[in-house]
């Protein structure tokens, strides 16, 4: 049987976990925070980048808001030993999806995560939803609940 696209794969792990997504897709791209924000209409600081970074015990991925980028040092000191951005193969691997549309849920096994509180400031944020051109919008509470994310400060 044929693996599911990285769109099909984020809609069935949100139904999964219970919850009714609209990701929509922009045809023109949202590879960038700053993209993701001008094609949906919102503030930058509502953009959740799902960043994966290789620390001392595996992966743990940083969903920072779309004004702010990893201070890799203090996500470091939060983590126990030093951490480095993932390379595409890397993400790929933990995650199931391609940079750029990597949703902060649905991987193929738990991975660390944390959450810049900034994202919290907001009634609701988008995300990933797969693909690099698609988009979904997730109130934080929903976000930390079905993460379980630890709100940290790592950013900059």
């Amino acid at each position: 049987m044929a693996r599911a696209g990285g769109a099909e794969r984020f809609v069935l792990a949100a139904q999964e976990l219970g919850l009714d997504v609209d990701a929509i897709t922009y045809p023109e791209g949202t590879r960038t925070a700053a993209e993701a924000a001008a094609a949906i209409g919102c503030a930058l600081s509502q953009i959740c980048k799902s960043l994966l970074v290789i620390g001392p015990e595996g992966p743990v991925l940083a969903l920072t808001a779309g004004h702010h980028r990893v201070d890799l040092d203090e996500l470091g000191t939060l983590v126990g030993g030093e951490v480095r951005m993932a390379d595409a193969r890397e993400v790929l691997a933990s995650t199931g999806y391609a940079i750029g549309g990597t949703p902060p849920f649905g991987h193929p096994n738990p991975i660390r995560t944390v959450v810049d509180p900034a994202l919290l400031d907001h009634e609701i944020i988008y995300g990933a939803g797969g693909t690099p051109d698609r988009c979904f919008s997730i109130r934080p509470s929903e976000l930390l609940e079905v993460t379980g994310a630890e709100p940290v400060r790592f950013t900059l």
